[in-house]
């Protein structure tokens, strides 16, 4: 991964790497099986979560909750797509943070309002508790195609 000039970026080790990308990848497959149970396993009891539209659940009990009232109706066909790209970096001995973009099918609001396949950028932190890797924050962003087109600094 090239890192942007003023940026420092910490070597994480590969076996770190591997876990932090297994429970990535667990996560997706929970989301996918709509297993909100096993979603939240891979999370702190203190994580926070911020959705695409900005709703902001404190602690593993309002973020399963909500996942699974979501999971039952509006999300119950949804499912994620493996991430487009995926950057981790160490930004403190036993804290990643993971920023990555992944497209994910539609689905419809409650007032009926389709919303289209599309992509999303995640922001998520992980640390290093009771010997595993866990998500402590995630922030989930609607990646708006027309606005990316805008974009003065094109990755």
């Amino acid at each position: 991964m090239v890192v942007p000039s003023g940026f420092s970026q910490t070597s994480l080790p590969a076996a770190d790497e591997a876990q932090i990308r297994a429970a990535l990848h667990g996560m997706d497959d929970a989301w996918n099986h709509h297993d909100m149970q096993a979603f939240v396993s891979y999370m702190t009891d203190d994580v926070e979560w911020v959705n695409v539209v900005g709703m902001w659940w404190k602690g593993k009990d309002q973020v399963y909750r909500a996942h699974q009232a979501f999971h039952q109706t509006i999300f119950k066909a949804r499912q994620l797509h493996p991430p487009d790209t995926i950057e981790l970096k160490q930004v403190a001995p036993g804290t990643v943070l993971v920023t990555l973009v992944q497209r994910a099918d539609g689905f419809t609001t409650p007032t009926g309002h389709v919303e289209p396949a599309g992509r999303c950028v995640l922001t998520e932190v992980f640390v290093h508790r009771d010997n595993r890797w866990l998500l402590v924050q995630g922030h989930n962003t609607t990646l708006v195609e027309e606005a990316q087109r805008s974009n003065p600094i094109k990755p």
